[in-house]
């Protein structure tokens, strides 16, 4: 049997328990942080227990989030997220995973997926 690596690098060890879908839509989170701000990002993917963002600033692991994915000026789907990792990437961006503190539903988890083959869907508010 071949020895398993001990690491903290998420890519290595994998937790995801429920299967992850593209979507490619665009967002606006909402941070309960002091002091209140809005952020713009990206949907990359989720699936029921958690998403993974890009966003165009630093996120603190731990971090409560409301992720609003947007379809022009509606709002099609709202998930409570937990920052779990957040990683800076070259051009500035931060790609970060997040942790549903609610599962999403089979409706919510179909709308997004319907945003990633639709190609009016990303446009922001």
């Amino acid at each position: 049997m071949a020895e398993r690596r001990h690491t903290d690098d998420r890519r290595v060890s994998d937790r995801r328990q429920s299967q992850r879908s593209t979507v490619d839509c665009q967002i606006r989170l909402l941070s309960a942080a002091t002091p209140l701000r809005i952020v713009q990002g990206s949907l990359l993917d989720a699936s029921s227990s958690g998403v993974r963002l890009t966003v165009s600033q630093d996120i603190t692991i731990g971090e409560k989030l409301l992720v609003e994915a947007r379809r022009n000026s509606r709002v099609l789907c709202n998930v409570t997220v937990q920052v779990i990792w957040s990683e800076p990437q070259t051009n500035g961006q931060f790609t970060v995973g997040c942790e549903s503190l609610t599962d999403l539903s089979p409706r919510q988890l179909s709308q997004l997926k319907s945003m990633a083959t639709d190609p009016s869907a990303s446009a922001s508010a």
